[in-house]
């Protein structure tokens, strides 16, 4: 059961994909379950339009698949669809530092530098790197400054977050990860984008081939 919404001025639809991206990724929905509008709607407090739009959207990103007039469920991940995305996410990541690197002030680095930190210490706190990527990855998204980036990053993370859960990632442990994000904040606050590079190519296991 999916917890009811309380309505925010944020658009309706955008609320009900991100709970509803949160309930398949915590496995509230599993993978293969068959999704209903009008059930979701009922267990969300709100109308059936809403639900509708978010499924929409949740379908463009490849959390959900329809079949008209047969089913509308929830995607499985295929292995083949996991190592694709790792691959993405590594390249998405360095043409995101780059980007950000390329128009940063020193004060601007000194102060990302201090919010990578911060991941690292909620990271070795809290043990999950899957949340430190989730965080790096957002923050380096607001670094690059670029509106349609984000615009765009707010469903390409939804998706990159529950299908990067389904592999076991390079630098997997808390101490490895750790360091790396280290070295990946050095470079950020140096301004060295080839080094930073590095870092996020090793993070996730990208070759400079």
């Amino acid at each position: 059961m999916i917890d009811t919404l309380e309505i925010t001025p944020v658009r309706l639809s955008d609320m009900v994909a991100e709970r509803i991206a949160s309930a398949i990724m915590d496995g509230t929905i599993p993978a293969g379950s068959r999704v209903r509008d009008h059930d979701l709607a009922e267990q969300l407090g709100v109308s059936r339009m809403p639900v509708r739009e978010a499924l929409q959207r949740l379908q463009r990103v490849g959390l959900i698949e329809t079949a008209a007039s047969r089913y509308t469920r929830v995607t499985e991940v295929t292995p083949d669809l996991a190592e694709a995305t790792r691959q993405f996410s590594g390249h998405y990541s360095v043409s995101l530092v780059r980007m950000a690197l390329a128009r940063m002030t020193p004060d601007e680095r000194t102060d990302a530098a201090r919010a990578i930190d911060e991941i690292v210490s909620h990271l070795e706190r809290d043990g999950s790197t899957a949340v430190a990527r989730r965080d790096l990855h957002a923050l380096l998204v607001a670094l690059a400054g670029n509106a349609f980036m984000s615009m765009m990053s707010n469903d390409v993370s939804m998706a990159i977050q529950r299908n990067l859960a389904a592999t076991t990632m390079p630098l997997d442990t808390v101490e490895e990860l750790a360091e790396n994000i280290r070295t990946l904040r050095d470079a950020v606050r140096d301004g060295d984008a080839d080094a930073a590079e590095q870092a996020l190519r090793a993070q996730y296991g990208i070759s400079d081939e």
